[in-house]
């Protein structure tokens, strides 16, 4: 089964931030969230296109494969 949502943690992690700067991402309404049991999920599609059109942010496992 695949997921089709991540958590705000998951986002966090794998982009290496912080709490506060993974929650201005949401707020800026770069992806798609909906809120499911009283948790915030992101749609992946949305987030990998936002993640495709920026340069900015880069994944951890990627930093550390460049180096």
């Amino acid at each position: 089964m695949n997921k089709t949502s991540m958590s705000v943690p998951e986002m966090r992690r794998m982009l290496g931030l912080g709490k506060t700067a993974s929650y201005w991402l949401v707020k800026k309404n770069y992806f798609e969230t909906i809120v499911v049991a009283g948790r915030m999920r992101i749609m992946l599609d949305s987030f990998e296109s936002w993640y495709q059109s920026q340069t900015h942010y880069k994944k951890v496992d990627e930093q550390e494969n460049a180096e």
